[in-house]
């Protein structure tokens, strides 16, 4: 893992393939079913990224602790930040995923945190957390997200 400039993979076909390998495992669930029927958020989004449309992702990333690895950046996103902004951008998001905690004394009764989303105006920020220490977070563009959209359309 690091700071390449190149993300690794250039379709989400290979980022799916490769967070697969590296989560095979993930919560010793080979059928993404956890005891109660509900499925692990991480295995859903590996799954999901064979269905997604390019054009919504804007970027995925894995991380583990302060490391990361950039597995797919969009073009245009790309071509909007420098190395160094890019660099930035990244490690900011690492230290928010590191920031949320997977268990909370005060949410147990909750279970463990699976996903935490982060709405902005033109972004939709995703944090899938493995363990404590790593996970995958990804961006997606706020055009295109229904569920942002309906709950912002009863909020504001």
């Amino acid at each position: 893992m690091g700071d390449s400039h190149d993300a690794e993979h250039e379709t989400l076909r290979e980022v799916e393939a490769d967070l697969t390998e590296d989560f095979e495992d993930l919560d010793d669930e080979a059928d993404g079913e956890a005891d109660d029927g509900s499925t692990y958020p991480l295995q859903e989004f590996i799954r999901g990224l064979r269905e997604a449309d390019d054009a919504d992702v804007r970027a995925v990333g894995q991380y583990d602790g302060e490391d990361y690895e950039l597995l797919y950046l969009r073009p245009d996103v790309d071509a909007q930040l420098d190395d160094e902004a890019r660099v930035a951008r990244v490690k900011s998001l690492v230290m928010k995923a590191l920031g949320e905690p997977i268990s909370d004394p005060v949410f147990e009764d909750y279970g463990k945190l699976n996903a935490a989303i982060r709405w902005y105006d033109e972004a939709v920020v995703a944090i899938y957390p493995y363990d404590e220490w790593s996970g995958v977070i990804a961006t997606f563009d706020r055009a295109n997200s229904p569920l942002v959209n309906l709950a912002l359309e009863h909020l504001e």
